[in-house]
């Protein structure tokens, strides 16, 4: 029966480089998810972090060691049938134009004998015994490694090249021009997100099923939390797009997003035939990075995973079927997935509001300014999606449909008085000609009019705060909320404004503490005291953090100045010591390592004592005993010795 081996690796904190955030963390959840939720036995999957020997048995530090031979062990174990799925979240670096992966003990000044050649990797893969071989690797770059010394190009081109030459499928969390993203908000980076998020809610069983979900679901995080766009691109060789990423008998175990009840369901509509390929692309097909469509009216933050069942048609617990490669001789059309069905309807609905916004261009006689297309990024394939500049300002564009003219007539009117002026277009465009009143033209003049002139004052100035953004620098956060508040009261564009300050509060909050993960604290201070004091309950997470991270602060230097007061020989100084240490409060991290320290600290004084007994000084052996403080380790031998010494 066909089985999967992972390796998983997952790098917090380097040797030799500044630590990341959620690498480990990228890890431990999907092998958690594979053994705990999907029923991979745990003996199958190894798990390379820098904790996880102190929590998974059997599982290891990720050294260069280390690391190539788990990969060896598990091509060695996997059968015929099997598939070996090596995950990689961590550095890497491109060096004289090879890539490389950089394990824990990685030394940046020998990257050739400390990293992992990717193409090592590779080849040990293409030549293991398993059938099917599946990478996904989620490479950071270290600022150190952007040198000229890398020898030009891009990390994840050579990787490319590679597995296409060796048929192995291969995923990257970014195009090798972009850099891969990790927030606090969802404690992981956006890439290992997304695919926990695909295999667990949304019925992702297939290698093709993942990259397609993983392409626009990675861009929409990285909307979502105000991070620099990030596109996974995927290369798949011509017949391994139904590769299974887990064993075909543990499929029933998939982990669904609860469905609802029968009754609550809406009844079945039959779903538009729609054309699609029918067979793969010849060659070795990547699938492209689209470019993000940026959704009216914040659309993208929504709450995820939506309540929307996977499939209305499906009964609960039941997945959709796996659709099978077609044979050539009879072609067929693949089932869509249910997220892809949403897709389509979504996309016809943007192409709508296209089409309404430049009529008068198709018709003639009008001065519509067609939309602004922002490129697709490098790398991507020509006929991707554009991404439309233009933003619609206020309500949506179609709210619905009237159920007669004079109802259309009705609710345009009652849109204009509420100053609802792309609601009211829509209302009148559905009124048929015959029924249309004698002021059709000046109500359509007037919300035309109301349209263009919000657009062109409270829409001009949150769209121009939102052009400050740069995300990772709180400033320019700050120097957008400063913008939006521009934006006068009773604008059509002030509730979005006071909605946009809230969430760029919360990243800015969220920056801090991303900083202050990384062990900067000066600048987690200074980022959180950009948090406005009217946004309420943010303001006061801010404050509580700054409150934290100046302590904080202050235990770090304490714990210098008593390091600082330590002589060899002297007892007095490690008792000063001691006593600046104990004035550190419980429940910071550095109280964890005042107590080592005081603890260690005495068992010195008590060895200076002995070492004055020994040497015949007794009084001074019972003077320097008595230093040690009561509650540490050794403070009850320190006693013992104290009488055995005036005994004597």
């Amino acid at each position: 029966m066909a089985s999967h081996w992972p390796v998983i690796v997952g790098i917090n904190q380097y040797q030799s480089l500044q630590p990341l955030m959620y690498a480990q963390f990228d890890a431990l959840e999907l092998r958690d998810f594979l053994v705990a939720e999907v029923g991979l036995p745990a003996q199958y999957c190894s798990l390379l972090t820098d904790i996880s020997a102190v929590v998974y048995e059997g599982a290891a530090a990720p050294t260069r060691e280390v690391m190539l031979q788990r990969l060896a062990q598990s091509c060695d174990r996997a059968g015929p049938e099997d598939t070996v799925w090596f995950f990689f979240s961590g550095y890497g670096v491109l060096w004289q134009g090879k890539d490389y992966l950089l394990p824990i003990d990685a030394d940046p000044n020998r990257i050739e004998q400390t990293g992992i050649l990717v193409e090592t990797l590779l080849n040990q893969l293409a030549q293991g015994n398993q059938r099917q071989s599946i990478v996904m690797l989620d490479m950071n770059r270290p600022q150190s490694a952007l040198s000229p010394a890398s020898g030009g190009g891009n990390l994840g081109d050579q990787t490319l090249a590679l597995a296409k030459s060796l048929e192995i499928p291969l995923v990257l969390s970014c195009q090798p021009n972009q850099f891969s993203q990790e927030t606090l908000a969802v404690r992981h980076g956006l890439f290992t997100e997304a695919l926990i998020e695909g295999m667990r809610f949304h019925g992702c069983l297939t290698l093709a099923q993942l990259v397609s979900y993983l392409r626009d679901r990675v861009p929409e995080l990285c909307q979502h939390h105000w991070r620099p766009v990030q596109n996974p691109v995927a290369l798949v060789p011509a017949g391994q797009q139904y590769a299974m990423l887990v064993p075909p008998s543990l499929v029933g175990q998939m982990p669904v997003g609860v469905m609802p009840q029968p009754e609550t369901l809406p009844e079945p509509q039959p779903e538009p035939e729609i054309a699609l390929p029918v067979e793969p692309s010849p060659g070795w097909p990547v699938y492209p990075a689209l470019v993000p469509i940026d959704p009216p009216n914040n659309e993208f933050a929504k709450p995820w995973p939506p309540t929307q069942p996977l499939d209305p048609e499906l009964p609960p617990g039941v997945l959709p079927e796996v659709t099978k490669p077609p044979a050539p001789s009879q072609p067929s059309v693949p089932s869509l997935v249910p997220w892809q069905r949403w897709g389509i309807l979504v996309a016809g609905l943007l192409l709508l509001g296209v089409l309404w916004r430049n009529q008068e261009s198709f018709v003639g006689g009008g001065s519509a300014t067609a939309p602004s297309v922002v490129p697709p990024p490098d790398g991507a394939v020509a006929g991707g999606v554009a991404n439309p500049a233009a933003e619609t300002v206020g309500e949506p564009l179609f709210p619905g449909t009237a159920a007669s003219g004079a109802e259309a007539l009705a609710r345009a009117r009652t849109a204009l008085d509420q100053r609802q002026f792309g609601e009211a277009l829509s209302w009148l465009t559905q009124i048929p000609e015959d029924e249309r009143p004698e002021d059709y033209e000046a109500l359509v003049n007037q919300a035309e009019m109301g349209y263009t002139n919000a657009e062109l004052s409270g829409g001009a100035a949150l769209n121009q705060a939102r052009r400050l953004i740069e995300p990772v620098s709180a400033s320019l956060f700050n120097d957008a909320i400063e913008q939006a508040r521009q934006v006068p009261v009773g604008d059509l564009a002030y509730e979005q404004a006071q909605a946009d300050i809230e969430r760029w509060s919360l990243v800015i909050l969220d920056l801090a503490e991303g900083r202050a993960a990384a062990g900067d604290l000066d600048a987690a201070i200074s980022a959180a005291r950009l948090v406005p004091e009217d946004q309420g309950e943010t303001w006061g997470q801010a404050q509580a953090q700054i409150q934290k991270w100046e302590q904080s602060r202050v235990n770090r230097q304490l714990l210098q100045e008593a390091q600082s007061l330590l002589q060899p020989d002297q007892a007095t100084s490690f008792q000063s010591a001691i006593a600046i240490a104990q004035q550190i409060p419980p429940d910071y991290p550095e109280s964890a390592i005042a107590q080592e320290r005081i603890d260690q600290w005495s068992r010195d004084i008590l060895a200076i004592a002995r070492a004055r007994a020994a040497s015949g000084q007794l009084p001074s052996a019972i003077s320097a005993a008595g230093l040690v403080p009561p509650g540490t380790s050794a403070y009850e031998q320190a006693q013992q010795e104290i009488q055995q010494w005036q005994g004597q």
